[in-house]
């Protein structure tokens, strides 16, 4: 009977883990020098290929965990790439003289600090850990 109740409370608090993740909302969100801007899909486009490279008359400087999952669904709905197909995208887009390449660091928490620290900087986290940034454009 112990051993039943072990297991039901185990796939219990799996079910809640991943019901969390699939409500977490990934967001587009920057530094505080970005307030009052809002971007509709076709701007976050734009700003994510390196097309649009100023908000407000401030550089954009984009900031890229090597692997997140809100910002791996944010890429795939709005510029149709993975975390991996975003950065050699850059990287070819670099190469190429065609733009300055994202910021990588390695953790969300790395991103959002950054983000929080240079000017014009924009990040993909989860809506849940925006907090010292403003909210550019939801998922």
């Amino acid at each position: 009977m112990k051993r039943k109740f072990l297991h039901l409370l185990v796939f219990g608090v799996s079910l809640l883990d991943g019901n969390a993740a699939v409500h977490a909302a990934p967001v587009l969100a920057g530094h505080s020098s970005l307030a009052g801007q809002a971007l509709d899909g076709d701007a976050v486009r734009a700003v994510l290929l390196g097309k649009k490279i100023a908000l407000g008359g401030t550089r954009v400087v984009i900031v890229v965990a090597r692997a997140g999952e809100a910002q791996n669904a944010f890429l795939q709905s709005h510029a149709g790439m993975t975390t991996s197909q975003f950065l050699n995208y850059w990287r070819r887009l670099f190469m190429t003289g065609g733009g300055s390449a994202p910021r990588i660091v390695e953790t969300e928490a790395d991103a959002h600090k950054l983000a929080a620290e240079i000017p014009g900087a924009i990040v993909i986290l989860d809506s849940g850990n925006v907090a010292g940034l403003t909210a550019l454009a939801p998922n």
